[in-house]
């Protein structure tokens, strides 16, 4: 159902499949875990077909969990059954929801600490 990629500034996971209760805690958890490396994760959900509300309770807890620790969750390439589901639900507005990897990688990117030197 999911796999993990580091890179630099993220951990991309990708879905695939359907999420629904027989599997919406396996989501969360996967996810809980990607978040667990300190960086913001981007849910690639291209290959995710189908979200009930389970699995849209997995998204809200986690996308929750890493803004209360200055993180974020970043979902990118929904297929129509699910950005319904989040229109419907009035959280497309909530969460980050991208478009395409490419614009949630960008978005990573622009929100990335800076430092100054001293």
């Amino acid at each position: 159902m999911t796999t993990s990629t580091y890179l630099l500034d993220a951990t991309l996971l990708c879905v695939v499949g359907e999420v629904d209760a027989t599997n919406s805690a396996q989501l969360e958890a996967a996810l809980g875990q990607a978040r667990r490396r300190g960086k913001p994760v981007i849910a690639d959900l291209s290959g995710m077909t189908f979200l009930d509300s389970s699995g849209l309770a997995a998204l809200l807890a986690v996308h929750i969990a890493a803004e209360r620790e200055g993180s974020s969750l970043h979902l990118a390439e929904l297929q129509p059954v699910p950005l319904r589901l989040l229109t419907i639900t009035g959280l497309l507005s909530f969460l980050h929801v991208h478009t395409s990897l490419k614009h949630a990688i960008a978005a990573i990117s622009t929100m990335a600490p800076t430092t100054t030197p001293t």
